[in-house]
């Protein structure tokens, strides 16, 4: 996750232009796989067993190597010498970048050091940053929120990055009582408390997220495509209500809705996440509450 936050950092200050930084990508794609291709490439798992796995993580919050050890494909070890092949996300774009001779590593190092004073982060922030973890990155940009706030943006972007795009990235969380976007799935669930899961954006970069949630084969136009993020909400929410329930925490979760083109929310405190998929802005809203309405443009 944190190469996409210092690359797009880079741009934005204009260390690097928009066609260096997809070279440098290119590179480090070649150089940085999924740990389930690694596993198949590696003889430890076969094809069927790492699709297992793929499917799991849509109903579980959980790791694929955890689940793969669990599953008994793989142990502890295996797990530990896949992600050490894997490597460091952040390290392969910063090799990337400086094999390219695009930026030097002294370059780096001040650039990193004007990325935490602009924003203002501590010396722990950007070591977790940099471990390229997404658990520890998360919780930086969500530290102000309610609890099942943080928690269920936590699952959403988890989620994101597993199903969909293993680059998802976040920008900081801002609130609002009115959401104008274009093209809108939502969600609302009732129970011990009540809330609402969103995800809105404009029709290109939403058609690309239902693609990479649901494979090309199934989206052929936007009613397939919000239908398939409805789907991507209702997993992000199943997981999360199946989570808090060993709290004996209940919630149920009601049929999604979509509405194509421009639409508004209403509400008080609606917590809005700019997400970036396929490096496209997309916006994870939530609503911790039923005092909501939508209304269609």
């Amino acid at each position: 996750m944190f190469d996409r936050i210092l690359a797009d950092y880079l741009v934005r200050s204009g260390k690097i232009g928009p066609e260096s930084l997809e070279k440098i990508f290119d590179l480090q794609a070649r150089k940085r796989v999924r740990l389930g291709m690694i596993a198949e490439s590696e003889n430890l798992m076969t094809p069927s067993q790492v699709e297992e796995i793929n499917k799991l993580q849509s109903l579980t919050d959980k790791r694929f190597g955890d689940l793969a050890v669990e599953k008994g494909y793989l142990t502890d070890n295996q797990v530990s010498r896949l992600l050490t092949l894997q490597g460091n996300g952040f390290l392969s774009f910063v090799q990337s970048a400086v094999d390219l001779k695009f930026i030097t590593m002294n370059e780096i190092v001040d650039l990193l050091n004007d990325f935490q004073q602009d924003n203002g982060y501590t010396l722990t922030d950007m070591e977790d940053f940099k471990s390229c973890d997404i658990d520890r990155i998360v919780p930086i940009y969500l530290y102000d929120l309610p609890p099942y706030a943080k928690e269920l943006i936590g699952v959403a972007i988890r989620t994101l990055s597993r199903l969909v795009d293993y680059h998802v990235y976040l920008e900081r969380p801002y609130t609002s009582d009115k959401l104008i976007c274009e093209n809108l799935c939502y969600q609302a669930s009732h129970g011990d408390f009540n809330l609402l899961l969103a995800i809105s954006g404009d029709t290109d970069t939403l058609m690309k997220t239902a693609v990479g949630f649901a494979g090309s084969e199934y989206i052929e136009d936007m009613d397939d495509a919000l239908d398939s993020i409805c789907e991507l909400i209702n997993c992000i929410n199943g997981i999360f209500a199946t989570d808090i329930s060993h709290r004996f925490i209940n919630i149920d979760m009601v049929a999604p809705h979509y509405h194509i083109g421009n639409n508004t929310v209403n509400s008080e405190d609606i917590i809005n996440v700019p997400l970036h998929v396929f490096d496209k802005s997309i916006t994870l809203s939530v609503i911790l509450s039923d005092n909501f309405t939508v209304e269609e443009s």
